[in-house]
Protein backbone atom coordinates (compact mmCIF):
# COMPACT_ATOMS: atom_id res chain seq x y z
CA UNK A 1 0.00 0.00 0.00
CA UNK A 2 3.07 2.38 1.23
CA UNK A 3 4.45 1.55 -2.46
CA UNK A 4 0.80 2.28 -4.47
CA UNK A 5 0.38 5.99 -2.25
CA UNK A 6 3.92 6.59 -3.06
CA UNK A 7 3.31 6.38 -6.83
CA UNK A 8 0.06 8.62 -6.64
CA UNK A 9 1.98 11.02 -4.61
CA UNK A 10 4.77 11.40 -7.71
CA UNK A 11 1.52 11.56 -9.95
CA UNK A 12 0.04 13.74 -8.10
CA UNK A 13 3.70 16.30 -8.09
CA UNK A 14 4.38 15.80 -11.70
CA UNK A 15 0.88 16.01 -13.33
CA UNK A 16 -0.53 18.31 -11.11
CA UNK A 17 -4.37 17.21 -11.53
CA UNK A 18 -5.96 20.40 -9.55
CA UNK A 19 -4.25 22.80 -12.64
CA UNK A 20 -5.56 20.37 -15.42
CA UNK A 21 -9.11 20.52 -13.75
CA UNK A 22 -9.58 23.54 -12.09
CA UNK A 23 -12.42 21.89 -9.56
CA UNK A 24 -9.82 19.91 -7.75
CA UNK A 25 -8.17 22.80 -6.93
CA UNK A 26 -9.65 23.14 -3.30
CA UNK A 27 -8.66 19.53 -2.31
CA UNK A 28 -4.66 19.34 -0.91
CA UNK A 29 -4.20 16.43 -3.39
CA UNK A 30 -0.28 15.73 -2.76
CA UNK A 31 -0.55 16.74 0.96
CA UNK A 32 -3.09 13.99 1.91
CA UNK A 33 -1.04 11.28 -0.37
CA UNK A 34 2.23 12.09 0.81
CA UNK A 35 1.02 12.35 4.53
CA UNK A 36 -0.68 8.80 4.49
CA UNK A 37 2.16 7.38 2.85
CA UNK A 38 3.99 8.33 5.75
CA UNK A 39 2.12 7.33 7.93
CA UNK A 40 1.91 3.53 6.31
CA UNK A 41 5.63 3.52 5.72
CA UNK A 42 6.77 5.34 9.08
CA UNK A 43 9.01 1.89 10.59
CA UNK A 44 11.16 2.16 6.96
CA UNK A 45 11.37 5.61 7.11
CA UNK A 46 12.40 5.30 10.81
CA UNK A 47 14.73 2.76 9.76
CA UNK A 48 16.64 4.97 7.39
CA UNK A 49 17.07 7.45 10.66
CA UNK A 50 19.84 4.94 12.28
CA UNK A 51 23.11 5.19 13.03
CA UNK A 52 24.08 1.93 10.83
CA UNK A 53 22.06 3.27 7.85
CA UNK A 54 23.49 6.83 7.81
CA UNK A 55 26.78 5.48 7.90
CA UNK A 56 25.67 3.17 4.71
CA UNK A 57 24.09 6.26 2.85
CA UNK A 58 26.02 9.44 2.39
CA UNK A 59 23.58 10.85 0.32
CA UNK A 60 21.03 10.87 3.15
CA UNK A 61 23.37 11.84 5.30
CA UNK A 62 23.88 15.20 2.80
CA UNK A 63 19.87 15.44 2.88
CA UNK A 64 19.56 15.27 6.39
CA UNK A 65 22.48 17.55 6.99
CA UNK A 66 20.48 20.16 4.62
CA UNK A 67 17.44 20.82 6.74
CA UNK A 68 19.73 22.47 9.99
CA UNK A 69 21.82 24.52 7.40
CA UNK A 70 18.54 25.74 5.96
CA UNK A 71 17.79 26.59 9.42
CA UNK A 72 21.12 28.31 10.48
CA UNK A 73 21.33 29.89 7.22
CA UNK A 74 18.42 32.42 8.85
CA UNK A 75 18.88 31.60 12.42
CA UNK A 76 22.40 33.16 12.64
CA UNK A 77 20.83 36.66 11.15
CA UNK A 78 18.47 35.92 14.01
CA UNK A 79 15.68 35.44 11.64
CA UNK A 80 13.54 33.28 13.71
CA UNK A 81 10.28 33.99 11.17
CA UNK A 82 12.14 33.27 8.42
CA UNK A 83 14.30 30.42 9.99
CA UNK A 84 10.96 28.74 10.64
CA UNK A 85 9.29 28.95 7.34
CA UNK A 86 12.28 27.70 5.43
CA UNK A 87 12.68 24.82 8.10
CA UNK A 88 9.40 24.02 7.22
CA UNK A 89 9.21 23.78 3.95
CA UNK A 90 12.34 21.92 3.61
CA UNK A 91 11.18 18.97 6.03
CA UNK A 92 8.26 18.47 3.64
CA UNK A 93 11.22 17.83 0.71
CA UNK A 94 13.14 15.97 3.31
CA UNK A 95 10.11 13.73 3.94
CA UNK A 96 10.02 13.03 0.45
CA UNK A 97 13.14 11.81 0.03
CA UNK A 98 13.29 9.53 2.78
CA UNK A 99 9.84 7.90 1.35
CA UNK A 100 11.89 6.95 -2.11
CA UNK A 101 14.43 5.42 -0.39
CA UNK A 102 12.39 3.78 2.90
CA UNK A 103 9.50 2.61 0.22
CA UNK A 104 11.67 1.07 -2.28
CA UNK A 105 12.96 -1.65 -0.93
CA UNK A 106 13.03 -4.04 -3.71
CA UNK A 107 14.51 -4.41 -7.02
CA UNK A 108 10.60 -4.75 -8.32
CA UNK A 109 9.73 -2.02 -7.01
CA UNK A 110 12.56 -0.18 -8.09
CA UNK A 111 11.87 -1.60 -11.58
CA UNK A 112 8.06 -0.62 -11.67
CA UNK A 113 8.53 2.62 -9.64
CA UNK A 114 10.95 3.90 -12.72
CA UNK A 115 8.15 2.30 -15.36
CA UNK A 116 5.46 4.50 -13.40
CA UNK A 117 7.77 7.67 -12.83
CA UNK A 118 8.32 7.50 -17.02
CA UNK A 119 4.64 7.38 -17.72
CA UNK A 120 4.02 10.41 -15.34
CA UNK A 121 6.60 12.10 -17.46
CA UNK A 122 5.66 11.14 -20.37
CA UNK A 123 1.54 12.41 -19.38
CA UNK A 124 3.03 15.84 -19.16
CA UNK A 125 4.69 15.95 -21.99
CA UNK A 126 1.90 14.74 -23.98
CA UNK A 127 -0.11 17.61 -22.76
CA UNK A 128 2.16 20.17 -22.98
CA UNK A 129 2.73 19.09 -26.83
CA UNK A 130 -0.83 18.74 -27.19
CA UNK A 131 -1.32 22.63 -25.64
CA UNK A 132 1.75 23.69 -28.02
CA UNK A 133 0.44 22.67 -31.43
CA UNK A 134 -2.94 24.01 -30.26
CA UNK A 135 -4.87 20.66 -29.98
CA UNK A 136 -6.17 21.30 -26.74
CA UNK A 137 -6.10 23.75 -24.22
CA UNK A 138 -4.89 22.95 -21.01
CA UNK A 139 -5.71 25.23 -18.08
CA UNK A 140 -2.54 26.74 -16.37
CA UNK A 141 -0.07 26.25 -18.96
CA UNK A 142 1.29 28.75 -21.18
CA UNK A 143 3.49 28.82 -24.69
CA UNK A 144 6.19 31.96 -23.95
CA UNK A 145 7.13 33.88 -26.72
CA UNK A 146 10.57 34.94 -26.68
CA UNK A 147 11.96 37.38 -29.00
CA UNK A 148 15.85 36.10 -30.16
CA UNK A 149 18.39 37.11 -32.48
CA UNK A 150 19.08 34.78 -35.24
CA UNK A 151 22.31 34.20 -35.76
CA UNK A 152 22.93 33.51 -39.24
CA UNK A 153 20.98 36.54 -40.17
CA UNK A 154 21.30 38.89 -37.24
CA UNK A 155 17.18 39.78 -37.58
CA UNK A 156 15.07 39.82 -34.43
CA UNK A 157 13.01 36.66 -34.59
CA UNK A 158 9.90 35.81 -32.13
CA UNK A 159 10.43 31.68 -31.20
CA UNK A 160 7.86 30.00 -28.81
CA UNK A 161 8.94 28.06 -25.86
CA UNK A 162 7.41 24.93 -24.67
CA UNK A 163 6.30 24.88 -20.77
CA UNK A 164 4.66 22.35 -18.54
CA UNK A 165 2.29 22.72 -15.72
CA UNK A 166 3.00 23.23 -11.87
CA UNK A 167 6.78 22.63 -10.87
CA UNK A 168 7.46 22.59 -14.59
CA UNK A 169 5.80 25.92 -15.45
CA UNK A 170 9.71 26.67 -17.23
CA UNK A 171 10.83 25.69 -20.15
CA UNK A 172 14.03 24.75 -18.11
CA UNK A 173 12.43 22.71 -15.65
CA UNK A 174 10.42 20.95 -17.78
CA UNK A 175 13.87 20.03 -19.82
CA UNK A 176 15.29 18.36 -16.16
CA UNK A 177 11.87 16.49 -16.22
CA UNK A 178 12.32 15.63 -20.15
CA UNK A 179 16.15 15.04 -19.61
CA UNK A 180 14.83 12.17 -16.99
CA UNK A 181 12.47 11.13 -19.53
CA UNK A 182 14.97 10.65 -22.07
CA UNK A 183 17.27 8.14 -19.34
CA UNK A 184 14.14 6.15 -18.48
CA UNK A 185 13.40 5.50 -22.07
CA UNK A 186 16.92 4.36 -22.84
CA UNK A 187 16.71 1.78 -19.89
CA UNK A 188 13.13 0.16 -21.15
CA UNK A 189 14.78 0.33 -24.83
CA UNK A 190 18.00 -1.43 -23.65
CA UNK A 191 15.74 -4.44 -21.95
CA UNK A 192 15.63 -7.25 -24.67
CA UNK A 193 13.44 -8.93 -23.13
CA UNK A 194 10.35 -6.38 -23.19
CA UNK A 195 7.82 -6.16 -25.91
CA UNK A 196 7.14 -2.76 -25.73
CA UNK A 197 11.00 -1.42 -26.86
CA UNK A 198 9.26 0.28 -30.00
CA UNK A 199 6.95 2.11 -27.87
CA UNK A 200 9.91 3.11 -25.66
CA UNK A 201 11.34 4.60 -28.89
CA UNK A 202 8.59 6.43 -29.73
CA UNK A 203 8.57 8.08 -26.19
CA UNK A 204 12.34 8.79 -26.58
CA UNK A 205 11.45 10.94 -29.77
CA UNK A 206 8.75 12.62 -27.83
CA UNK A 207 11.03 13.32 -25.10
CA UNK A 208 13.75 14.40 -27.33
CA UNK A 209 11.46 16.72 -29.15
CA UNK A 210 9.68 18.69 -26.51
CA UNK A 211 13.08 19.26 -25.14
CA UNK A 212 14.15 20.74 -28.44
CA UNK A 213 10.85 23.01 -28.59
CA UNK A 214 11.50 24.39 -25.24
CA UNK A 215 14.37 26.16 -26.98
CA UNK A 216 16.43 25.53 -23.92
CA UNK A 217 19.87 26.22 -24.05
CA UNK A 218 20.09 24.78 -20.27
CA UNK A 219 18.06 22.07 -21.15
CA UNK A 220 20.42 21.07 -24.00
CA UNK A 221 23.58 20.93 -22.10
CA UNK A 222 21.16 18.54 -19.27
CA UNK A 223 20.66 16.52 -22.17
CA UNK A 224 24.62 16.58 -23.24
CA UNK A 225 25.09 15.90 -19.47
CA UNK A 226 23.21 12.77 -19.52
CA UNK A 227 24.12 11.09 -22.73
CA UNK A 228 28.13 11.87 -21.96
CA UNK A 229 27.48 10.18 -18.10
CA UNK A 230 25.27 7.34 -19.69
CA UNK A 231 28.62 6.76 -22.41
CA UNK A 232 31.11 6.80 -19.36
CA UNK A 233 29.41 4.67 -16.89
CA UNK A 234 28.21 2.49 -19.82
CA UNK A 235 31.36 2.06 -22.27
CA UNK A 236 34.04 3.32 -19.52
CA UNK A 237 36.86 6.40 -20.65
CA UNK A 238 38.14 4.55 -23.51
CA UNK A 239 35.32 3.72 -25.13
CA UNK A 240 33.61 6.68 -24.54
CA UNK A 241 35.62 9.22 -25.77
CA UNK A 242 35.10 8.40 -29.43
CA UNK A 243 31.21 8.11 -28.99
CA UNK A 244 31.01 10.99 -27.54
CA UNK A 245 33.16 12.38 -30.12
CA UNK A 246 30.28 10.81 -32.91
CA UNK A 247 27.19 11.93 -30.48
CA UNK A 248 27.83 15.49 -29.18
CA UNK A 249 28.42 17.04 -32.67
CA UNK A 250 24.99 14.72 -33.89
CA UNK A 251 22.90 16.39 -30.79
CA UNK A 252 24.08 20.06 -32.10
CA UNK A 253 23.21 19.28 -35.68
CA UNK A 254 19.20 17.94 -34.76
CA UNK A 255 19.45 20.47 -32.06
CA UNK A 256 20.29 23.55 -34.01
CA UNK A 257 19.04 26.97 -33.20
CA UNK A 258 18.54 29.05 -29.91
CA UNK A 259 19.61 25.82 -27.48
CA UNK A 260 22.88 25.42 -29.61
CA UNK A 261 24.08 28.97 -29.21
CA UNK A 262 25.79 29.06 -26.31
CA UNK A 263 27.16 32.43 -26.76
CA UNK A 264 28.56 33.43 -22.88
CA UNK A 265 30.14 37.13 -23.92
CA UNK A 266 26.10 38.97 -24.49
CA UNK A 267 23.02 37.68 -24.01
CA UNK A 268 21.11 35.71 -21.50
CA UNK A 269 24.43 33.52 -21.46
CA UNK A 270 26.42 36.75 -20.36
CA UNK A 271 23.26 38.20 -18.10
CA UNK A 272 23.38 34.25 -15.94
CA UNK A 273 27.26 35.30 -15.51
CA UNK A 274 26.77 38.57 -14.19
CA UNK A 275 23.97 37.04 -11.65
CA UNK A 276 26.60 34.87 -10.31
CA UNK A 277 28.81 37.17 -9.86
CA UNK A 278 26.58 39.53 -8.04
CA UNK A 279 26.25 36.56 -5.52
CA UNK A 280 29.94 36.89 -4.57
CA UNK A 281 29.97 39.39 -2.65
CA UNK A 282 26.92 38.05 -0.53
CA UNK A 283 28.72 34.95 -0.05
CA UNK A 284 31.79 36.78 0.96
CA UNK A 285 29.90 38.65 3.44
CA UNK A 286 28.45 35.17 5.13
CA UNK A 287 31.00 32.53 4.39
CA UNK A 288 30.10 30.49 6.95
CA UNK A 289 26.01 29.82 6.73
CA UNK A 290 25.00 32.11 4.29
CA UNK A 291 22.27 34.74 3.89
CA UNK A 292 19.26 32.57 3.87
CA UNK A 293 17.75 30.21 2.49
CA UNK A 294 15.75 31.81 -0.42
CA UNK A 295 16.92 34.72 0.20
CA UNK A 296 19.47 35.71 -2.94
CA UNK A 297 16.78 36.66 -5.25
CA UNK A 298 15.84 39.86 -3.04
CA UNK A 299 20.03 40.66 -2.25
CA UNK A 300 20.72 40.59 -6.20
CA UNK A 301 17.12 41.20 -7.67
CA UNK A 302 17.03 38.15 -9.98
CA UNK A 303 17.88 34.52 -9.49
CA UNK A 304 21.27 33.73 -9.74
CA UNK A 305 20.67 30.61 -11.97
CA UNK A 306 22.50 28.07 -10.73
CA UNK A 307 21.47 26.19 -7.74
CA UNK A 308 25.37 25.57 -6.84
CA UNK A 309 26.11 29.23 -6.42
CA UNK A 310 22.61 29.58 -4.40
CA UNK A 311 23.81 27.05 -2.56
CA UNK A 312 27.09 28.68 -1.08
CA UNK A 313 25.27 31.99 -0.79
CA UNK A 314 22.49 31.40 0.87
CA UNK A 315 23.50 28.48 2.96
CA UNK A 316 27.23 29.78 3.40
CA UNK A 317 30.35 27.16 2.54
CA UNK A 318 28.58 24.40 5.37
CA UNK A 319 24.73 24.26 3.45
CA UNK A 320 26.78 24.66 -0.21
CA UNK A 321 28.89 21.92 0.66
CA UNK A 322 26.07 19.38 1.96
CA UNK A 323 23.74 20.44 -1.45
CA UNK A 324 27.18 19.50 -3.78
CA UNK A 325 27.67 16.76 -1.50
CA UNK A 326 24.04 15.11 -2.33
CA UNK A 327 25.13 14.68 -5.74
CA UNK A 328 28.93 14.05 -5.53
CA UNK A 329 28.02 11.13 -3.05
CA UNK A 330 25.22 9.61 -5.73
CA UNK A 331 27.94 9.62 -8.34
CA UNK A 332 31.21 8.22 -5.90
CA UNK A 333 28.57 5.68 -5.57
CA UNK A 334 27.22 4.24 -8.83
CA UNK A 335 30.89 5.55 -10.28
CA UNK A 336 32.61 2.67 -7.68
CA UNK A 337 29.83 0.16 -7.94
CA UNK A 338 30.61 -0.08 -11.56
CA UNK A 339 33.82 -2.33 -10.32
CA UNK A 340 31.89 -4.56 -8.86
CA UNK A 341 29.08 -4.81 -11.03
CA UNK A 342 29.56 -7.99 -12.35
CA UNK A 343 29.21 -9.40 -8.91
CA UNK A 344 25.69 -7.66 -9.34
CA UNK A 345 22.85 -11.61 -9.43
CA UNK A 346 20.04 -9.52 -10.19
CA UNK A 347 19.92 -8.30 -13.95
CA UNK A 348 17.41 -5.54 -13.47
CA UNK A 349 19.98 -3.85 -10.86
CA UNK A 350 22.69 -4.75 -13.23
CA UNK A 351 21.17 -2.83 -16.04
CA UNK A 352 20.15 0.03 -13.81
CA UNK A 353 23.28 1.65 -12.47
CA UNK A 354 24.43 3.60 -16.34
CA UNK A 355 20.86 5.00 -16.78
CA UNK A 356 20.84 6.10 -12.67
CA UNK A 357 24.19 7.53 -13.62
CA UNK A 358 22.95 9.52 -16.39
CA UNK A 359 19.86 10.75 -15.15
CA UNK A 360 22.08 11.91 -12.42
CA UNK A 361 24.74 13.69 -14.88
CA UNK A 362 21.82 15.71 -16.59
CA UNK A 363 20.11 16.87 -13.75
CA UNK A 364 23.70 17.60 -12.01
CA UNK A 365 24.42 19.86 -15.35
CA UNK A 366 20.94 21.17 -15.78
CA UNK A 367 21.12 22.79 -12.37
CA UNK A 368 23.97 24.84 -13.27
CA UNK A 369 21.71 27.32 -15.19
CA UNK A 370 18.87 26.92 -12.51
CA UNK A 371 18.21 27.53 -8.94
CA UNK A 372 16.22 24.39 -7.98
CA UNK A 373 17.53 23.68 -4.20
CA UNK A 374 14.33 23.89 -2.26
CA UNK A 375 12.31 21.44 -4.37
CA UNK A 376 11.22 17.53 -4.38
CA UNK A 377 12.62 16.49 -8.00
CA UNK A 378 16.40 18.08 -7.01
CA UNK A 379 16.27 14.89 -4.86
CA UNK A 380 14.11 12.32 -6.62
CA UNK A 381 17.61 10.98 -8.39
CA UNK A 382 19.45 11.36 -5.23
CA UNK A 383 16.79 9.66 -3.44
CA UNK A 384 16.61 6.74 -6.34
CA UNK A 385 20.33 6.11 -6.43
CA UNK A 386 20.83 6.08 -2.68
CA UNK A 387 17.42 3.36 -2.62
CA UNK A 388 19.98 1.42 -5.87
CA UNK A 389 22.98 1.29 -3.86
CA UNK A 390 21.64 -0.54 -0.93
CA UNK A 391 20.01 -3.14 -3.05
CA UNK A 392 22.58 -3.72 -5.30
CA UNK A 393 25.18 -3.98 -2.27
CA UNK A 394 22.75 -6.48 -0.66
CA UNK A 395 22.37 -8.15 -4.09
CA UNK A 396 26.23 -8.31 -4.71
CA UNK A 397 28.00 -12.01 -4.41
CA UNK A 398 30.76 -10.53 -2.18
CA UNK A 399 31.19 -7.35 -0.31
CA UNK A 400 31.03 -4.00 -2.29
CA UNK A 401 32.88 -1.30 -0.70
CA UNK A 402 30.90 1.53 -1.48
CA UNK A 403 31.47 5.55 0.18
CA UNK A 404 30.39 5.45 3.88
CA UNK A 405 30.06 8.59 5.83
CA UNK A 406 33.47 8.58 7.72
CA UNK A 407 36.29 11.15 8.10
CA UNK A 408 37.89 10.58 5.20
CA UNK A 409 34.30 10.69 2.98
CA UNK A 410 33.84 13.95 4.69
CA UNK A 411 37.70 15.31 4.00
CA UNK A 412 37.15 14.69 0.61
CA UNK A 413 33.96 16.44 0.20
CA UNK A 414 35.36 19.70 1.48
CA UNK A 415 38.12 19.63 -0.90
CA UNK A 416 36.10 19.04 -3.56
CA UNK A 417 34.11 21.94 -2.34
CA UNK A 418 36.55 24.30 -1.91
CA UNK A 419 37.98 23.30 -5.29
CA UNK A 420 34.39 24.06 -6.90
CA UNK A 421 34.42 27.03 -5.26
CA UNK A 422 37.53 28.40 -6.80
CA UNK A 423 36.27 26.90 -10.00
CA UNK A 424 32.89 29.42 -9.87
CA UNK A 425 35.51 32.00 -9.09
CA UNK A 426 37.76 31.74 -11.60
CA UNK A 427 35.03 30.63 -14.35
CA UNK A 428 33.12 34.42 -13.10
CA UNK A 429 36.43 36.17 -12.97
CA UNK A 430 37.26 34.63 -16.98
CA UNK A 431 33.89 35.62 -18.27
CA UNK A 432 31.87 37.66 -16.64
CA UNK A 433 31.77 41.12 -18.75
CA UNK A 434 30.10 43.83 -16.04
CA UNK A 435 29.99 47.50 -17.24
Amino acid sequence: MAFFLLVLVNAALFIRPSEIIPDLEAIPIYNLLISSCFLLAFPAVQRELTRRSLVETPISVCVLGLLPAVVLSHLSHFQRGYAQDAGISFLKVLVYYLLIVAVLDSPGRLSRFLNWLAVMIGVVTLLALLHYHGIMTVAHMNVMERDDVDPATGQIITVLQLFGTGIFADPNDLCLMLTIGIGLSLYRIGDRRSALRGLWLVALVGFAYALYLTRSRGGFLAMLGCIVTYCLARFGWKKAIPVTVLVVPLMFVLFAGRSTNLNTSSGTGQGRIQYWGMAVPWFRGSPVFGIGAGMLPDAIGKEAHNSYVSGYAELGFVGGTLFLGVYAATFWGLFQLGRFEDQIQDPELRRIRPYLLAMAGGYAVGMLSLTRNYINPTYLIPGLAAAYLRLAAADARVPVPLPRCDGWHVKRLVVLSAASLLAIYGYIRLFARFG
